[in-house]
Protein backbone atom coordinates (compact mmCIF):
# COMPACT_ATOMS: atom_id res chain seq x y z
CA UNK A 1 0.00 0.00 0.00
CA UNK A 2 2.86 2.47 0.98
CA UNK A 3 4.39 1.20 -2.24
CA UNK A 4 1.52 2.65 -4.10
CA UNK A 5 1.07 5.63 -2.32
CA UNK A 6 4.55 6.33 -2.81
CA UNK A 7 4.45 5.34 -6.94
CA UNK A 8 1.07 7.63 -7.03
CA UNK A 9 2.66 10.76 -5.18
CA UNK A 10 5.84 10.61 -7.52
CA UNK A 11 3.47 10.72 -10.79
CA UNK A 12 1.71 13.66 -9.10
CA UNK A 13 5.17 15.44 -8.30
CA UNK A 14 5.78 14.91 -12.29
CA UNK A 15 2.31 17.01 -12.71
CA UNK A 16 3.41 19.57 -10.12
CA UNK A 17 4.03 22.61 -12.49
CA UNK A 18 1.19 21.72 -14.79
CA UNK A 19 -0.83 24.59 -15.80
CA UNK A 20 -4.32 25.71 -14.03
CA UNK A 21 -7.50 24.72 -15.79
CA UNK A 22 -10.26 27.48 -15.63
CA UNK A 23 -11.98 25.84 -12.79
CA UNK A 24 -8.59 25.73 -10.84
CA UNK A 25 -8.10 29.63 -11.76
CA UNK A 26 -11.05 30.26 -10.21
CA UNK A 27 -10.78 28.47 -7.14
CA UNK A 28 -7.12 29.91 -7.24
CA UNK A 29 -7.99 33.63 -7.59
CA UNK A 30 -10.60 33.92 -5.31
CA UNK A 31 -8.42 31.97 -2.66
CA UNK A 32 -5.81 34.77 -3.58
CA UNK A 33 -8.16 36.74 -2.96
CA UNK A 34 -8.74 35.70 0.36
CA UNK A 35 -5.05 35.45 1.21
CA UNK A 36 -5.94 40.01 0.54
CA UNK A 37 -8.61 39.95 2.59
CA UNK A 38 -11.16 40.46 0.22
CA UNK A 39 -13.86 38.50 0.44
CA UNK A 40 -15.71 35.87 -2.11
CA UNK A 41 -18.87 37.25 -4.28
CA UNK A 42 -17.13 40.97 -4.05
CA UNK A 43 -14.67 40.34 -7.23
CA UNK A 44 -14.87 37.15 -8.12
CA UNK A 45 -18.80 35.51 -8.84
CA UNK A 46 -19.69 31.79 -9.23
CA UNK A 47 -22.14 29.76 -7.97
CA UNK A 48 -19.89 27.48 -5.98
CA UNK A 49 -19.83 27.91 -1.93
CA UNK A 50 -16.76 29.37 -1.07
CA UNK A 51 -15.31 26.12 0.89
CA UNK A 52 -13.07 24.79 -1.51
CA UNK A 53 -11.99 29.19 -1.95
CA UNK A 54 -11.04 29.18 1.53
CA UNK A 55 -8.66 25.77 0.88
CA UNK A 56 -7.40 27.12 -1.56
CA UNK A 57 -6.15 30.20 0.78
CA UNK A 58 -4.92 27.40 3.36
CA UNK A 59 -3.24 25.58 0.68
CA UNK A 60 -0.92 28.45 -0.91
CA UNK A 61 -0.29 30.02 2.25
CA UNK A 62 2.51 27.67 3.19
CA UNK A 63 3.06 26.18 0.02
CA UNK A 64 2.95 29.55 -2.36
CA UNK A 65 0.52 30.77 -4.65
CA UNK A 66 1.66 29.19 -7.82
CA UNK A 67 0.72 25.83 -9.60
CA UNK A 68 3.17 24.07 -7.91
CA UNK A 69 2.11 25.09 -4.46
CA UNK A 70 -1.28 24.06 -5.20
CA UNK A 71 -0.57 20.24 -6.73
CA UNK A 72 1.69 19.95 -3.66
CA UNK A 73 -1.66 20.52 -1.13
CA UNK A 74 -3.97 18.27 -4.01
CA UNK A 75 -1.38 15.50 -3.07
CA UNK A 76 -1.08 15.61 0.42
CA UNK A 77 -5.41 15.84 0.40
CA UNK A 78 -5.59 12.69 -1.80
CA UNK A 79 -2.78 10.78 0.66
CA UNK A 80 -4.73 11.69 3.63
CA UNK A 81 -8.17 10.81 1.93
CA UNK A 82 -6.30 7.35 1.17
CA UNK A 83 -5.27 6.46 4.27
CA UNK A 84 -8.39 7.33 6.00
CA UNK A 85 -10.03 4.80 3.37
CA UNK A 86 -7.43 2.65 5.15
CA UNK A 87 -8.83 2.58 8.23
CA UNK A 88 -12.35 1.96 7.29
CA UNK A 89 -11.87 -0.98 5.10
CA UNK A 90 -9.65 -2.39 8.08
CA UNK A 91 -12.28 -1.43 10.82
CA UNK A 92 -15.29 -2.59 8.13
CA UNK A 93 -13.91 -5.66 7.10
CA UNK A 94 -10.24 -6.58 7.57
CA UNK A 95 -6.61 -5.02 6.66
CA UNK A 96 -7.09 -6.67 3.03
CA UNK A 97 -10.30 -4.54 2.60
CA UNK A 98 -8.18 -1.20 4.06
CA UNK A 99 -5.39 -1.74 1.89
CA UNK A 100 -7.72 -2.63 -1.02
CA UNK A 101 -9.25 1.00 -0.48
CA UNK A 102 -6.50 2.47 0.27
CA UNK A 103 -4.38 1.92 -3.12
CA UNK A 104 -7.80 1.60 -5.20
CA UNK A 105 -8.63 5.59 -4.36
CA UNK A 106 -5.07 6.98 -4.64
CA UNK A 107 -4.86 5.13 -8.12
CA UNK A 108 -8.71 6.32 -9.30
CA UNK A 109 -7.65 9.88 -7.77
CA UNK A 110 -5.28 10.65 -10.56
CA UNK A 111 -7.87 9.50 -13.74
CA UNK A 112 -7.07 11.99 -16.18
CA UNK A 113 -10.30 11.21 -17.27
CA UNK A 114 -11.53 12.44 -14.22
CA UNK A 115 -9.37 15.43 -14.72
CA UNK A 116 -7.73 13.87 -11.30
CA UNK A 117 -4.24 15.94 -11.74
CA UNK A 118 -6.45 18.87 -11.55
CA UNK A 119 -7.55 20.12 -7.50
CA UNK A 120 -11.19 20.33 -8.16
CA UNK A 121 -13.51 20.70 -5.36
CA UNK A 122 -14.97 17.11 -5.29
CA UNK A 123 -11.26 16.13 -4.12
CA UNK A 124 -12.09 18.71 -1.38
CA UNK A 125 -15.27 17.55 -1.18
CA UNK A 126 -14.36 13.48 -0.61
CA UNK A 127 -11.48 14.40 1.80
CA UNK A 128 -14.17 15.98 4.22
CA UNK A 129 -17.09 13.64 3.35
CA UNK A 130 -14.39 11.05 4.31
CA UNK A 131 -13.01 12.28 7.41
CA UNK A 132 -17.02 13.02 8.29
CA UNK A 133 -17.59 8.90 7.85
CA UNK A 134 -14.53 8.40 10.09
CA UNK A 135 -15.95 10.12 12.38
CA UNK A 136 -19.47 8.47 12.19
CA UNK A 137 -18.55 5.17 12.18
CA UNK A 138 -16.59 5.92 15.42
CA UNK A 139 -19.50 7.70 17.08
CA UNK A 140 -22.27 5.50 15.54
CA UNK A 141 -22.50 2.74 18.22
CA UNK A 142 -21.97 4.69 21.05
CA UNK A 143 -23.81 7.60 20.11
CA UNK A 144 -20.79 9.40 21.30
CA UNK A 145 -22.04 13.13 20.89
CA UNK A 146 -18.36 14.99 20.46
CA UNK A 147 -17.63 12.40 17.97
CA UNK A 148 -20.64 12.27 16.08
CA UNK A 149 -20.73 16.27 15.92
CA UNK A 150 -16.94 16.38 14.55
CA UNK A 151 -18.74 13.96 12.06
CA UNK A 152 -21.70 16.28 11.16
CA UNK A 153 -19.01 19.75 11.00
CA UNK A 154 -17.20 17.68 8.24
CA UNK A 155 -19.77 16.81 6.56
CA UNK A 156 -21.01 20.44 6.94
CA UNK A 157 -17.76 21.15 5.44
CA UNK A 158 -18.00 19.05 2.70
CA UNK A 159 -21.46 20.98 1.60
CA UNK A 160 -19.48 24.12 2.17
CA UNK A 161 -16.56 22.56 -0.77
CA UNK A 162 -19.77 21.25 -3.27
CA UNK A 163 -23.27 21.55 -3.01
CA UNK A 164 -23.14 17.91 -3.64
CA UNK A 165 -22.46 16.77 -0.47
CA UNK A 166 -25.61 17.43 1.19
CA UNK A 167 -26.68 13.96 -0.03
CA UNK A 168 -24.17 12.52 1.93
CA UNK A 169 -24.90 14.47 5.16
CA UNK A 170 -28.66 13.31 4.57
CA UNK A 171 -27.54 9.84 4.21
CA UNK A 172 -25.83 10.54 7.69
CA UNK A 173 -29.30 11.68 9.23
CA UNK A 174 -30.95 8.96 7.55
CA UNK A 175 -29.07 6.25 9.11
CA UNK A 176 -28.56 7.82 12.34
CA UNK A 177 -32.43 8.22 12.87
CA UNK A 178 -32.98 4.62 11.25
CA UNK A 179 -30.39 3.15 13.60
CA UNK A 180 -33.44 4.19 16.32
CA UNK A 181 -35.54 1.38 15.25
CA UNK A 182 -33.31 -1.29 15.37
CA UNK A 183 -34.60 -4.12 17.68
CA UNK A 184 -31.48 -4.55 19.32
CA UNK A 185 -31.07 -0.85 19.91
CA UNK A 186 -30.05 -0.41 23.86
CA UNK A 187 -29.77 3.29 24.08
CA UNK A 188 -32.36 5.76 25.80
CA UNK A 189 -34.51 6.70 23.42
CA UNK A 190 -33.28 10.66 24.66
CA UNK A 191 -29.91 9.49 24.11
CA UNK A 192 -30.66 8.90 20.33
CA UNK A 193 -32.43 12.22 19.78
CA UNK A 194 -29.61 13.90 21.44
CA UNK A 195 -27.09 12.01 18.96
CA UNK A 196 -29.17 12.95 15.84
CA UNK A 197 -29.80 16.52 16.97
CA UNK A 198 -26.31 16.87 17.12
CA UNK A 199 -25.29 15.39 14.10
CA UNK A 200 -27.74 17.40 12.55
CA UNK A 201 -26.73 21.01 14.46
CA UNK A 202 -23.35 20.25 13.64
CA UNK A 203 -23.82 19.91 10.11
CA UNK A 204 -25.19 22.84 9.45
CA UNK A 205 -22.93 24.66 11.36
CA UNK A 206 -20.34 25.38 8.58
CA UNK A 207 -23.08 26.84 6.31
CA UNK A 208 -24.88 29.03 9.14
CA UNK A 209 -20.96 30.75 9.89
CA UNK A 210 -20.27 31.07 6.49
CA UNK A 211 -23.43 32.74 5.82
CA UNK A 212 -22.55 35.18 8.90
CA UNK A 213 -19.13 35.61 7.70
CA UNK A 214 -20.12 36.89 4.57
CA UNK A 215 -22.94 38.95 5.70
CA UNK A 216 -20.49 40.73 7.86
CA UNK A 217 -18.26 40.84 4.83
CA UNK A 218 -21.12 43.18 3.06
CA UNK A 219 -21.48 40.20 -0.14
CA UNK A 220 -23.97 37.94 1.41
CA UNK A 221 -26.62 39.73 -1.09
CA UNK A 222 -23.89 38.40 -4.14
CA UNK A 223 -23.81 34.91 -2.34
CA UNK A 224 -27.55 34.48 -1.99
CA UNK A 225 -27.91 35.52 -5.75
CA UNK A 226 -25.57 33.35 -7.14
CA UNK A 227 -25.55 30.36 -4.91
CA UNK A 228 -29.52 29.76 -4.72
CA UNK A 229 -31.32 32.38 -7.43
CA UNK A 230 -28.57 31.49 -10.25
CA UNK A 231 -27.98 27.81 -8.83
CA UNK A 232 -31.67 26.45 -9.35
CA UNK A 233 -31.87 28.31 -13.00
CA UNK A 234 -28.36 26.53 -13.74
CA UNK A 235 -29.28 23.05 -12.91
CA UNK A 236 -33.06 22.90 -14.80
CA UNK A 237 -31.08 23.68 -18.09
CA UNK A 238 -30.42 20.03 -18.88
CA UNK A 239 -33.17 18.13 -20.16
CA UNK A 240 -33.88 14.28 -20.30
CA UNK A 241 -32.29 13.31 -23.31
CA UNK A 242 -29.17 15.22 -22.62
CA UNK A 243 -28.95 13.94 -19.27
CA UNK A 244 -28.82 10.13 -20.71
CA UNK A 245 -26.12 11.19 -23.54
CA UNK A 246 -24.10 13.24 -20.46
CA UNK A 247 -24.17 10.31 -18.46
CA UNK A 248 -23.44 7.32 -21.16
CA UNK A 249 -20.31 9.81 -22.48
CA UNK A 250 -18.68 10.22 -18.73
CA UNK A 251 -19.14 6.30 -18.14
CA UNK A 252 -18.02 5.59 -21.09
CA UNK A 253 -14.93 8.09 -20.61
CA UNK A 254 -14.23 7.16 -16.93
CA UNK A 255 -14.54 2.91 -17.29
CA UNK A 256 -12.55 2.87 -20.37
CA UNK A 257 -9.56 5.19 -19.03
CA UNK A 258 -9.11 2.67 -15.63
CA UNK A 259 -10.48 -1.20 -15.07
CA UNK A 260 -10.57 -0.75 -11.30
CA UNK A 261 -13.90 -0.16 -11.48
CA UNK A 262 -15.34 -3.13 -12.28
CA UNK A 263 -13.99 -4.39 -8.53
CA UNK A 264 -16.24 -2.07 -7.41
CA UNK A 265 -18.92 -3.05 -8.90
CA UNK A 266 -18.37 -6.75 -8.05
CA UNK A 267 -18.30 -5.02 -5.11
CA UNK A 268 -22.10 -4.96 -4.53
CA UNK A 269 -22.49 -8.45 -5.51
CA UNK A 270 -19.99 -10.18 -3.12
CA UNK A 271 -21.01 -7.31 -0.26
CA UNK A 272 -24.69 -9.71 -0.34
CA UNK A 273 -22.94 -12.89 0.38
CA UNK A 274 -19.96 -12.17 3.24
CA UNK A 275 -21.61 -12.34 6.41
CA UNK A 276 -19.58 -10.11 8.37
CA UNK A 277 -21.07 -7.42 7.30
CA UNK A 278 -24.54 -8.29 7.81
CA UNK A 279 -25.12 -5.43 10.54
CA UNK A 280 -24.19 -2.39 8.17
CA UNK A 281 -24.97 -4.36 4.88
CA UNK A 282 -27.81 -1.56 4.35
CA UNK A 283 -26.09 1.20 5.86
CA UNK A 284 -23.48 1.04 3.46
CA UNK A 285 -25.05 0.82 0.30
CA UNK A 286 -27.01 3.58 1.37
CA UNK A 287 -23.76 5.07 1.54
CA UNK A 288 -22.93 4.20 -2.30
CA UNK A 289 -26.16 5.13 -3.03
CA UNK A 290 -25.39 8.51 -1.61
CA UNK A 291 -22.18 9.16 -3.23
CA UNK A 292 -23.72 7.77 -7.11
CA UNK A 293 -26.84 10.34 -6.45
CA UNK A 294 -24.22 13.69 -5.92
CA UNK A 295 -22.96 12.64 -9.43
CA UNK A 296 -26.95 13.73 -10.34
CA UNK A 297 -27.27 17.32 -9.75
CA UNK A 298 -28.29 19.21 -12.71
CA UNK A 299 -27.73 16.18 -14.71
CA UNK A 300 -24.09 17.57 -16.16
CA UNK A 301 -22.73 14.22 -14.66
CA UNK A 302 -19.14 16.09 -15.56
CA UNK A 303 -16.46 13.26 -15.18
CA UNK A 304 -14.66 15.43 -12.11
CA UNK A 305 -17.88 14.98 -10.47
CA UNK A 306 -17.17 11.15 -9.83
CA UNK A 307 -14.28 12.54 -7.76
CA UNK A 308 -16.58 12.41 -5.03
CA UNK A 309 -18.20 8.44 -6.09
CA UNK A 310 -14.51 7.23 -5.31
CA UNK A 311 -14.64 6.68 -1.44
CA UNK A 312 -17.50 4.64 -1.96
CA UNK A 313 -16.23 2.88 -5.16
CA UNK A 314 -12.65 2.32 -3.22
CA UNK A 315 -14.57 0.69 -0.38
CA UNK A 316 -16.54 -1.66 -2.49
CA UNK A 317 -13.31 -2.58 -4.31
CA UNK A 318 -12.27 -3.38 -0.66
CA UNK A 319 -15.48 -5.49 -0.17
CA UNK A 320 -14.97 -7.44 -3.11
CA UNK A 321 -10.98 -8.80 -2.82
CA UNK A 322 -11.56 -9.08 1.12
CA UNK A 323 -14.82 -10.83 0.67
CA UNK A 324 -13.78 -12.99 -2.47
CA UNK A 325 -11.13 -14.60 -0.40
CA UNK A 326 -13.06 -14.76 2.70
CA UNK A 327 -15.55 -16.70 0.38
CA UNK A 328 -13.20 -18.71 -1.30
CA UNK A 329 -11.31 -19.47 2.47
CA UNK A 330 -14.70 -20.74 4.20
CA UNK A 331 -14.73 -23.83 1.66
CA UNK A 332 -11.95 -26.53 1.93
CA UNK A 333 -12.32 -26.76 -1.95
CA UNK A 334 -11.73 -23.72 -2.69
CA UNK A 335 -9.20 -22.67 0.59
CA UNK A 336 -6.11 -22.75 -2.37
CA UNK A 337 -7.71 -20.32 -4.75
CA UNK A 338 -7.75 -17.60 -1.44
CA UNK A 339 -5.33 -15.48 -2.67
CA UNK A 340 -6.88 -15.27 -6.43
CA UNK A 341 -8.90 -11.97 -5.79
CA UNK A 342 -5.87 -10.15 -4.43
CA UNK A 343 -3.86 -11.04 -7.09
CA UNK A 344 -6.91 -10.03 -9.78
CA UNK A 345 -6.64 -6.97 -8.19
CA UNK A 346 -2.64 -6.65 -8.54
CA UNK A 347 -2.84 -7.26 -11.86
CA UNK A 348 -5.19 -4.40 -12.53
CA UNK A 349 -3.37 -2.42 -10.26
CA UNK A 350 -0.16 -2.97 -12.09
CA UNK A 351 -1.67 -2.03 -15.73
CA UNK A 352 -3.44 0.73 -14.76
CA UNK A 353 -0.40 2.11 -12.89
CA UNK A 354 1.77 1.62 -15.69
CA UNK A 355 -0.78 3.28 -18.30
CA UNK A 356 -1.01 5.99 -16.17
CA UNK A 357 2.79 6.52 -15.90
CA UNK A 358 2.78 7.01 -19.62
CA UNK A 359 0.30 8.99 -20.05
CA UNK A 360 1.71 11.31 -17.39
CA UNK A 361 5.17 11.46 -19.00
CA UNK A 362 3.36 12.39 -22.50
CA UNK A 363 1.21 15.53 -19.79
CA UNK A 364 4.43 16.48 -19.02
CA UNK A 365 5.83 16.70 -21.94
CA UNK A 366 3.34 17.92 -24.11
CA UNK A 367 1.57 20.34 -21.50
CA UNK A 368 -2.00 21.58 -20.96
CA UNK A 369 -3.06 21.20 -25.15
CA UNK A 370 -2.34 17.29 -24.13
CA UNK A 371 -5.24 16.63 -21.71
CA UNK A 372 -7.68 19.89 -22.42
CA UNK A 373 -7.25 20.08 -26.38
CA UNK A 374 -7.22 23.54 -28.21
CA UNK A 375 -7.87 25.41 -25.26
CA UNK A 376 -5.74 28.40 -24.26
CA UNK A 377 -4.66 26.88 -20.90
CA UNK A 378 -0.80 27.40 -21.26
CA UNK A 379 -1.31 30.30 -23.63
CA UNK A 380 -3.09 32.15 -20.00
CA UNK A 381 0.72 32.18 -18.33
CA UNK A 382 2.13 33.78 -21.29
CA UNK A 383 -0.14 36.65 -21.39
CA UNK A 384 -0.84 37.10 -17.17
CA UNK A 385 2.87 37.64 -17.47
CA UNK A 386 2.97 40.52 -20.23
CA UNK A 387 0.02 42.49 -17.82
CA UNK A 388 1.93 41.53 -14.89
CA UNK A 389 5.40 42.76 -16.23
CA UNK A 390 3.93 45.69 -18.04
CA UNK A 391 1.27 46.96 -15.48
CA UNK A 392 1.05 48.60 -12.49
CA UNK A 393 0.45 46.06 -8.79
CA UNK A 394 -2.81 47.77 -8.48
CA UNK A 395 -4.14 47.76 -12.17
CA UNK A 396 -7.33 46.45 -12.69
CA UNK A 397 -7.87 44.07 -15.96
CA UNK A 398 -11.01 42.14 -17.49
CA UNK A 399 -11.29 38.92 -18.73
CA UNK A 400 -13.88 38.40 -21.93
CA UNK A 401 -14.32 34.70 -21.88
CA UNK A 402 -14.09 32.12 -19.49
CA UNK A 403 -10.47 32.10 -18.56
CA UNK A 404 -10.01 32.81 -14.57
CA UNK A 405 -6.39 32.11 -14.71
CA UNK A 406 -4.94 34.82 -16.33
CA UNK A 407 -6.11 36.88 -12.95
CA UNK A 408 -4.80 34.27 -10.54
CA UNK A 409 -1.26 34.25 -12.99
CA UNK A 410 -0.96 38.54 -13.11
CA UNK A 411 -1.85 38.90 -9.91
CA UNK A 412 -4.25 41.91 -10.70
CA UNK A 413 -7.99 42.41 -9.61
CA UNK A 414 -10.77 41.90 -12.02
CA UNK A 415 -12.39 45.19 -13.36
CA UNK A 416 -15.90 42.81 -12.91
CA UNK A 417 -16.79 40.03 -10.93
CA UNK A 418 -17.76 38.21 -13.97
CA UNK A 419 -14.49 35.92 -14.13
CA UNK A 420 -16.97 33.06 -16.01
CA UNK A 421 -19.31 34.29 -18.94
CA UNK A 422 -21.42 31.05 -19.88
CA UNK A 423 -24.18 32.13 -17.69
CA UNK A 424 -24.50 35.14 -20.03
CA UNK A 425 -24.98 32.71 -22.57
CA UNK A 426 -27.16 30.40 -21.31
CA UNK A 427 -30.85 30.33 -22.00
CA UNK A 428 -32.12 31.01 -18.49
CA UNK A 429 -33.88 34.39 -16.85
CA UNK A 430 -31.10 36.10 -15.68
CA UNK A 431 -28.46 36.10 -18.69
CA UNK A 432 -29.31 39.69 -19.99
CA UNK A 433 -29.29 41.42 -16.75
CA UNK A 434 -25.78 39.27 -16.73
CA UNK A 435 -24.19 40.73 -19.42
CA UNK A 436 -25.72 44.41 -18.70
CA UNK A 437 -24.10 44.32 -15.29
CA UNK A 438 -21.17 43.04 -16.45
CA UNK A 439 -20.75 45.56 -18.90
CA UNK A 440 -21.72 48.24 -16.30
CA UNK A 441 -18.96 47.03 -14.06
CA UNK A 442 -16.25 47.24 -16.92
CA UNK A 443 -17.45 50.80 -17.94
CA UNK A 444 -17.95 52.23 -14.05
CA UNK A 445 -13.75 50.76 -13.60
CA UNK A 446 -12.31 50.60 -17.38
CA UNK A 447 -9.55 48.17 -16.92
CA UNK A 448 -5.58 48.90 -17.93
CA UNK A 449 -6.11 45.42 -20.52
CA UNK A 450 -9.09 43.34 -22.01
CA UNK A 451 -8.23 40.10 -22.71
CA UNK A 452 -10.65 38.63 -25.25
CA UNK A 453 -10.99 34.60 -25.58
CA UNK A 454 -11.44 33.67 -29.50
CA UNK A 455 -11.82 30.41 -28.06
CA UNK A 456 -15.92 28.49 -28.26
CA UNK A 457 -15.45 26.71 -25.15
CA UNK A 458 -14.67 29.90 -23.08
CA UNK A 459 -18.00 31.04 -24.34
CA UNK A 460 -20.42 28.03 -25.05
CA UNK A 461 -22.24 30.75 -27.08
CA UNK A 462 -25.45 28.88 -27.89
CA UNK A 463 -28.07 29.83 -31.34
CA UNK A 464 -30.02 31.28 -28.80
CA UNK A 465 -27.83 33.09 -26.67
CA UNK A 466 -28.16 37.33 -26.45
CA UNK A 467 -25.53 38.77 -28.36
CA UNK A 468 -25.91 42.55 -26.30
CA UNK A 469 -22.10 41.97 -25.04
CA UNK A 470 -20.50 40.73 -28.37
CA UNK A 471 -22.47 44.14 -29.90
CA UNK A 472 -20.99 46.31 -26.83
CA UNK A 473 -17.59 45.17 -27.27
CA UNK A 474 -17.25 46.16 -31.20
CA UNK A 475 -17.67 49.13 -30.20
CA UNK A 476 -16.38 49.85 -27.00
CA UNK A 477 -12.78 48.10 -28.24
CA UNK A 478 -12.08 51.20 -30.35
CA UNK A 479 -10.70 52.73 -26.98
CA UNK A 480 -8.28 49.92 -26.46
CA UNK A 481 -5.26 48.92 -28.69
CA UNK A 482 -4.04 45.29 -29.82
CA UNK A 483 -0.90 44.75 -27.98
CA UNK A 484 -0.66 40.84 -27.60
CA UNK A 485 -1.67 37.85 -29.47
CA UNK A 486 -1.32 34.06 -28.32
CA UNK A 487 -2.57 31.87 -31.69
CA UNK A 488 -3.10 28.52 -31.23
CA UNK A 489 -1.97 26.70 -34.10
CA UNK A 490 -1.86 23.23 -33.27
CA UNK A 491 -1.58 21.22 -30.21
CA UNK A 492 2.43 21.38 -30.08
CA UNK A 493 2.66 25.04 -31.58
CA UNK A 494 1.18 28.48 -30.56
CA UNK A 495 2.72 32.13 -32.01
CA UNK A 496 2.73 35.01 -29.81
CA UNK A 497 2.98 38.51 -31.42
CA UNK A 498 2.90 41.69 -29.12
CA UNK A 499 3.00 45.58 -29.35
CA UNK A 500 3.92 46.50 -33.19
CA UNK A 501 3.79 42.68 -34.59
CA UNK A 502 0.11 42.10 -32.95
CA UNK A 503 -1.13 45.19 -34.34
CA UNK A 504 -0.13 44.17 -37.72
CA UNK A 505 -1.57 40.99 -37.05
CA UNK A 506 -4.62 42.39 -36.47
CA UNK A 507 -7.75 40.07 -34.76
CA UNK A 508 -7.47 36.54 -34.54
CA UNK A 509 -9.12 34.56 -36.95
CA UNK A 510 -8.55 31.24 -35.29
CA UNK A 511 -8.28 29.73 -31.64
CA UNK A 512 -6.21 32.11 -29.07
CA UNK A 513 -6.48 35.14 -26.94
CA UNK A 514 -6.45 38.87 -27.74
CA UNK A 515 -5.00 41.25 -25.03
CA UNK A 516 -5.88 44.85 -25.65
CA UNK A 517 -4.53 47.82 -23.73
CA UNK A 518 -6.45 50.83 -23.09
CA UNK A 519 -5.15 54.10 -25.01
CA UNK A 520 -4.57 57.30 -23.42
CA UNK A 521 -7.15 59.33 -22.20
CA UNK A 522 -9.41 56.58 -23.28
CA UNK A 523 -10.91 55.91 -19.34
CA UNK A 524 -12.23 59.55 -19.58
CA UNK A 525 -14.02 59.01 -22.89
CA UNK A 526 -15.34 56.06 -22.34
Amino acid sequence: MLAVLVLVAALRLQMMNFPLERDEGEYAYAGQLILQGIPPYELAYNMKFPGTYLAYAAMMGPFGETPAGIHFGLLLLTTATALMLFWLGKKMLDETAGVIAATSYATLAISTAMLGYSAHATHFCAFFATLGLCCFCSGWSGRKLPVLALGGFCFGLAILMKQHAALLALWAGVALIGAGFKRNNDLSRGRHLAAVAVLVLATMLPFALCCLWLWHAGVFEKFWFWTMAYGRAYVSLVRPAGAVSNLEWSLHSILSDCRLWWLSVAGLGVIWVDGRLRTVRICFLGFCLASALTTAPGFYFRTHYFLLLLPAAALLAGGAVSGGAHWLQQNPRTTRFARVPALIFAVLLALTLYNYTRTASVLARYGGHALHGMEPIPESQVVAAFIRANSAPDARIAVLGSEPQIYFYARRHSATGYIYIYGLMEPQPFALKMQHEMIAEIEACPPEYIVFANVDSSWQRRPDSNPAIFDWWSGYRSGYELVGIAELTSLVETSYYWNDDARRHGPLKNVGLELYRRKPMAGKLN
